[in-house]
């Protein structure tokens, strides 16, 4: 969304690090590869297909490897051979994932894992296609992996390390322009947020368009985040307190964020199958939230409702509700 803000509130972004970061500017190796992958979700498959018109399983990892300059050999087995081992806890963008016992025995399908336990490949039933590697027909069925390439170097933040729960989301979410690091290159993930940058960061995310910066009486219509804020209020994603107000600039508590999430991307619908129990509006967004999280940042048990909510909380918030 195109907005028009005041001289004054662009710099005050900046600060917050809602501006460009200098070390943010380019994708990543592994997110072009796989921001390429996905523009051919769903071409048919087509046995011995190696185009855009389509393709069958190595035919679709040998062509995009190639677009990175990359070459590696046309079948399954063969690919099965080249580059490094990986084990599955150490999985990165880009590696090969390799299936047995498809529709044959032994190696019998590859794709590429994508990220948050995911990988993208050309399936006989869906043509290309992202799947969870814990879907019930392929996760019995993963026989290995291997690194041709590192595509996912730690290029982002120097004060977020790639072992951080919340680096592969916060990696996605810059990549996407949805939240940005500071001027100085750093991320300060444990910087609190307040309810107003939250407003602007699933709206950045949303993208939702208002005419109007008037929402609640608390609210400046030249205050820096007014026009994110009014146009969560128009979806009701927010609703303000009691008292009519919103207070933009207090901190937002995690079960105020959890609130947001399940408001903004229908995790209720989502995930009504993994979250049945309903014990307050409160408790049961957490749940919610904590159900759709597969990194681990969050658990039910000791998801810290009442804490404040740190740019590393929100962003794994973020990138998990929007990918359910």
């Amino acid at each position: 969304m195109k907005r028009h803000l005041l001289a004054m509130g662009m710099a005050i972004a900046l600060i917050l690090g809602f501006g460009h970061a200098q070390k943010v500017s380019a994708a990543s190796e592994g997110e072009n590869l796989i921001a390429a992958a996905k523009n051919h979700m769903g071409t048919p498959y087509v046995f011995g297909g190696a185009s855009p018109s389509g393709f069958d399983c190595s035919g679709f990892t040998q062509y995009m490897y190639k677009k990175m300059g990359i070459d590696i050999p046309r079948t399954t087995g063969s690919q099965a051979n080249v580059g490094d081992k990986v084990s599955k806890s150490n999985l990165k963008v880009g590696d090969l994932i390799f299936f047995k016992n498809t529709y044959k025995q032994g190696i019998s399908h590859v794709g590429i894992y994508v990220g948050n336990n995911k990988f993208i490949s050309a399936t006989s039933s869906e043509g290309v296609d992202v799947v969870s590697l814990n879907n019930p027909y392929w996760g019995p069925k993963y026989a290995g992996a291997r690194r041709v390439a590192d595509f996912d170097k730690n290029e982002l933040f120097p004060d977020l390390s790639e072992d951080n729960k919340a680096f592969e989301a916060v990696k996605t979410l810059t990549a996407s322009k949805i939240i940005n690091g500071y001027r100085d290159g750093t991320f300060k993930p444990d910087v609190s947020i307040s309810r107003g940058q939250a407003a602007a960061l699933i709206n950045n995310a949303l993208k939702v368009d208002t005419n109007s910066s008037v929402s609640f009486p608390d609210v400046a219509e030249n205050h820096t985040f007014a026009e994110d804020i009014a146009a969560m209020k128009k979806t009701g994603i927010i609703k303000g307190f009691p008292d009519g107000n919103f207070k933009p600039d207090e901190t937002i508590a995690r079960w105020q964020m959890a609130i947001m999430m399940n408001r903004a991307f229908d995790l209720e619908e989502k995930l009504a199958a993994k979250v049945q129990t309903t014990n307050g509006d409160d408790n049961h967004a957490i749940e919610l939230l904590s159900a759709s999280d597969e990194s681990g940042y969050f658990k039910a048990d000791a998801f810290k409702s009442s804490a404040a909510t740190t740019r590393a909380a929100f962003s794994v918030a973020l990138y998990q509700a929007m990918n359910q």
